[in-house]
């Protein structure tokens, strides 16, 4: 190193002939970083800057363009949403995402409200993904007032929202395919934060013990209120399996597909301790509203009813051609 750094310092000194033509001449410049370094051992503790390559600049720039065109991004804002971004790793597959959403037709606005609503989830997308989750969102059978709620805020934002469902299931062990068939038959999930959705998926599997794999065949667990529907059916099936008074076992049919009625008969009428578990004293509420009106009251206000005759027949069909 040391006979290096001095054939750098007479470079105007003709060098000895090589012998060997395979070994390449010493970069000048990594010579007297070299030369640094043994001046200063405090410069070899600091990492070595580094410079940003074209092609990566050019790329930045080209994702900017399509930040503006797709979304009408400023200058300043594709700048600080990239910035939030591994960019170097990013860079082919968000310009795919970015042009397939600008072929998708989405208003800009539209576009822009879901970077501002979720950056991560929208630019996580892998390319090929906005247009399944759009053409899963059109394709919904749901009722009306629910389809609107879910594309309440743009159907971009709410194919967002559900691949964050799609991949909470998913981290719970179901396949996305099951996961994407379970949204399609309770579009009502959507409409529930991804923390209650958690919550409900954590209560059927720790709590009631059922796998996740039951929300296939049941998806309307996930559509139901957990604490109104689900708990008070939970506590009261607890409690008759504490006190010996389930004969079969309790299927998610119970929980899911039975009204209250058929429920409140099935699991709580007979046995009256149970109806304060679920929810209030339900027999004495029937006494009280079977109670309310006396029996033959509806007679009394029976409308008197008045026979007509031909005559009467006559007379109106007189009156009627006479308006003509």
């Amino acid at each position: 190193m040391a006979l290096a750094i001095r054939a750098l310092r007479r470079r105007h000194l003709p060098h000895p002939t090589r012998l060997s033509t395979s070994a390449s001449s010493p970069d000048t410049r990594e010579l007297l970083r070299i030369e640094r370094i043994l001046h200063n051992p405090a410069v070899a503790a600091q990492p070595p800057k580094l410079q940003e390559h074209p092609r990566a600049a050019a790329a930045a720039a080209r994702l900017q363009d399509l930040l503006h065109s797709t979304a009408g991004l400023t200058a300043a804002e594709s700048a600080s949403l990239l910035r939030r971004l591994p960019v170097l790793d990013t860079q082919p597959s968000l310009a795919l995402l970015l042009q397939e959403l600008s072929g998708l037709g989405l208003p800009g606005h539209e576009v822009k409200a879901a970077l501002a609503s979720d950056p991560d989830g929208l630019l996580a997308m892998d390319p090929g993904e906005p247009s399944r989750l759009l053409e899963f969102l059109a394709e919904l059978r749901c009722r009306k007032a629910v389809k609107d709620q879910v594309l309440a805020h743009g159907v971009l934002r709410a194919a967002v929202a559900t691949r964050r469902r799609v991949g909470l299931l998913h981290a719970r062990g179901l396949i996305r395919r099951d996961a994407l068939r379970v949204l399609a038959a309770e579009p009502r999930a959507l409409l529930y934060s991804p923390e209650d959705v958690e919550r409900k998926v954590e209560f059927l599997v720790n709590t009631m013990g059922f796998e996740v794999g039951w929300l296939v065949q049941y998806p309307e667990f996930l559509g139901v209120n957990l604490d109104n529907w689900i708990v008070p059916r939970h506590n009261v099936v607890e409690h008759l399996r504490l006190v010996g008074g389930l004969g079969d076992p309790v299927e998610m049919k119970h929980y899911v597909r039975l009204s209250r009625r058929r429920f409140y008969n099935m699991f709580v009428k007979p046995y009256p301790e149970c109806e304060r578990i679920f929810g209030g004293l339900v027999r004495e509420r029937e006494e009280m509203v079977r109670r309310g009106h006396p029996t033959g009251l509806w007679k009394l206000f029976t409308p008197t009813r008045h026979d007509t005759t031909q005559e009467d027949v006559k007379n109106m069909k007189l009156l009627v051609e006479s308006l003509r």
